[in-house]
Protein backbone atom coordinates (compact mmCIF):
# COMPACT_ATOMS: atom_id res chain seq x y z
CA UNK A 1 0.00 0.00 0.00
CA UNK A 2 1.22 3.27 -1.33
CA UNK A 3 -0.08 6.70 0.25
CA UNK A 4 1.88 9.93 -2.26
CA UNK A 5 4.02 6.79 -4.06
CA UNK A 6 5.36 6.37 -0.66
CA UNK A 7 4.84 3.23 1.53
CA UNK A 8 2.27 3.37 4.18
CA UNK A 9 3.08 3.20 7.61
CA UNK A 10 -0.01 4.17 9.82
CA UNK A 11 -3.75 2.70 9.74
CA UNK A 12 -6.21 3.14 6.99
CA UNK A 13 -9.68 3.96 8.49
CA UNK A 14 -13.07 3.39 6.11
CA UNK A 15 -16.65 4.18 7.03
CA UNK A 16 -20.15 3.29 5.85
CA UNK A 17 -22.50 6.15 4.84
CA UNK A 18 -23.68 6.41 8.20
CA UNK A 19 -20.08 7.22 9.65
CA UNK A 20 -19.98 4.21 11.30
CA UNK A 21 -16.71 1.99 11.09
CA UNK A 22 -16.52 -0.13 8.86
CA UNK A 23 -12.84 -1.30 8.52
CA UNK A 24 -9.12 -0.16 10.61
CA UNK A 25 -6.51 -1.84 8.87
CA UNK A 26 -2.67 -1.29 10.29
CA UNK A 27 0.48 -0.91 7.72
CA UNK A 28 4.06 -1.09 8.01
CA UNK A 29 6.27 0.11 4.89
CA UNK A 30 3.48 -0.56 2.31
CA UNK A 31 2.92 -3.86 3.77
CA UNK A 32 -0.33 -5.32 6.15
CA UNK A 33 1.79 -5.19 9.80
CA UNK A 34 -0.86 -6.04 13.17
CA UNK A 35 -4.22 -6.05 13.36
CA UNK A 36 -6.98 -5.61 10.14
CA UNK A 37 -10.75 -5.38 12.01
CA UNK A 38 -14.32 -5.18 9.50
CA UNK A 39 -17.25 -4.37 10.79
CA UNK A 40 -21.05 -4.69 9.50
CA UNK A 41 -22.75 -1.62 9.61
CA UNK A 42 -24.80 -2.45 12.61
CA UNK A 43 -21.52 -2.21 14.27
CA UNK A 44 -20.68 -6.16 15.01
CA UNK A 45 -17.67 -7.55 14.65
CA UNK A 46 -16.92 -9.48 10.62
CA UNK A 47 -13.51 -9.73 10.65
CA UNK A 48 -10.84 -9.80 12.87
CA UNK A 49 -6.93 -10.54 11.12
CA UNK A 50 -3.56 -10.03 12.42
CA UNK A 51 -0.24 -9.69 10.32
CA UNK A 52 3.23 -9.69 10.59
CA UNK A 53 5.31 -8.02 7.74
CA UNK A 54 2.38 -8.69 4.81
CA UNK A 55 1.67 -12.50 5.94
CA UNK A 56 -0.89 -13.55 8.22
CA UNK A 57 -0.32 -14.71 11.36
CA UNK A 58 -2.14 -16.17 14.50
CA UNK A 59 -5.99 -16.38 14.93
CA UNK A 60 -7.96 -14.84 12.04
CA UNK A 61 -11.57 -14.80 13.21
CA UNK A 62 -14.74 -13.80 10.83
CA UNK A 63 -18.88 -13.67 11.89
CA UNK A 64 -21.97 -13.88 10.26
CA UNK A 65 -23.90 -10.94 10.50
CA UNK A 66 -26.22 -12.29 13.44
CA UNK A 67 -23.36 -12.54 15.36
CA UNK A 68 -22.41 -16.31 14.91
CA UNK A 69 -18.77 -17.32 14.28
CA UNK A 70 -18.21 -18.30 10.32
CA UNK A 71 -14.51 -19.13 10.63
CA UNK A 72 -11.50 -19.59 12.73
CA UNK A 73 -8.02 -20.33 11.02
CA UNK A 74 -4.79 -20.15 12.49
CA UNK A 75 -1.35 -18.83 10.98
CA UNK A 76 2.28 -19.52 11.56
CA UNK A 77 4.60 -16.15 10.75
CA UNK A 78 4.83 -17.88 6.92
CA UNK A 79 1.97 -17.20 6.27
CA UNK A 80 0.59 -20.84 6.40
CA UNK A 81 -2.73 -22.62 8.20
CA UNK A 82 -0.97 -24.02 11.65
CA UNK A 83 -3.11 -25.20 13.69
CA UNK A 84 -7.30 -25.42 14.09
CA UNK A 85 -9.08 -24.40 10.91
CA UNK A 86 -12.75 -24.42 11.57
CA UNK A 87 -15.84 -22.82 9.55
CA UNK A 88 -19.21 -23.06 10.04
CA UNK A 89 -22.78 -22.67 8.20
CA UNK A 90 -25.23 -19.76 8.81
CA UNK A 91 -27.65 -21.98 10.71
CA UNK A 92 -24.05 -22.38 13.23
CA UNK A 93 -23.96 -25.74 12.47
CA UNK A 94 -19.88 -26.66 12.00
CA UNK A 95 -18.52 -27.11 7.87
CA UNK A 96 -15.08 -27.94 8.78
CA UNK A 97 -13.04 -28.63 11.14
CA UNK A 98 -9.29 -29.32 10.07
CA UNK A 99 -5.94 -29.46 11.52
CA UNK A 100 -2.96 -28.06 9.71
CA UNK A 101 1.04 -28.15 10.63
CA UNK A 102 3.31 -25.48 8.94
CA UNK A 103 0.58 -25.56 5.75
CA UNK A 104 0.01 -29.23 5.57
CA UNK A 105 -2.90 -31.07 6.89
CA UNK A 106 -2.26 -33.62 9.73
CA UNK A 107 -4.36 -35.55 11.75
CA UNK A 108 -8.24 -35.59 12.09
CA UNK A 109 -10.14 -33.95 9.47
CA UNK A 110 -13.85 -33.49 9.21
CA UNK A 111 -16.27 -31.67 6.77
CA UNK A 112 -20.37 -31.54 7.59
CA UNK A 113 -23.18 -31.14 5.21
CA UNK A 114 -25.31 -28.51 6.24
CA UNK A 115 -28.04 -30.75 7.09
CA UNK A 116 -25.44 -32.16 10.20
CA UNK A 117 -24.38 -35.18 8.40
CA UNK A 118 -20.53 -36.11 8.02
CA UNK A 119 -19.00 -35.80 4.52
CA UNK A 120 -15.85 -36.38 5.28
CA UNK A 121 -13.67 -37.81 8.34
CA UNK A 122 -10.46 -38.73 7.52
CA UNK A 123 -6.46 -38.96 9.31
CA UNK A 124 -4.03 -37.57 7.63
CA UNK A 125 -0.67 -39.51 8.39
CA UNK A 126 2.63 -38.18 6.76
CA UNK A 127 0.85 -36.59 3.94
CA UNK A 128 -1.27 -39.64 3.09
CA UNK A 129 -5.05 -39.52 3.84
CA UNK A 130 -7.21 -42.47 5.86
CA UNK A 131 -10.97 -42.55 5.37
CA UNK A 132 -13.94 -41.06 4.39
CA UNK A 133 -12.27 -37.64 2.58
CA UNK A 134 -16.02 -37.08 0.77
CA UNK A 135 -15.15 -37.27 -3.04
CA UNK A 136 -17.40 -38.21 -5.65
CA UNK A 137 -16.85 -42.03 -6.39
CA UNK A 138 -15.44 -42.51 -9.74
CA UNK A 139 -16.62 -44.97 -12.55
CA UNK A 140 -15.20 -46.68 -15.68
CA UNK A 141 -17.63 -46.35 -19.21
CA UNK A 142 -16.86 -48.81 -21.63
CA UNK A 143 -16.51 -47.52 -25.15
CA UNK A 144 -17.99 -50.87 -26.79
CA UNK A 145 -21.13 -50.82 -24.48
CA UNK A 146 -22.51 -47.82 -22.14
CA UNK A 147 -22.09 -49.96 -19.20
CA UNK A 148 -20.84 -48.07 -15.72
CA UNK A 149 -18.30 -50.99 -14.18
Amino acid sequence: MFFNEVPLTGNILSYYENHKIKSDIQYDNGKKHGYEKHWYENGLKKIERNYFKGFKTALHKGWWPDGKLKFEYHFNKKGEYDGMVKEWYKTGQLFRDFNYLAGKEVGSQRLWKANGTIKANYEVVNGERFGLIGLKKCYTITTNSNEIK
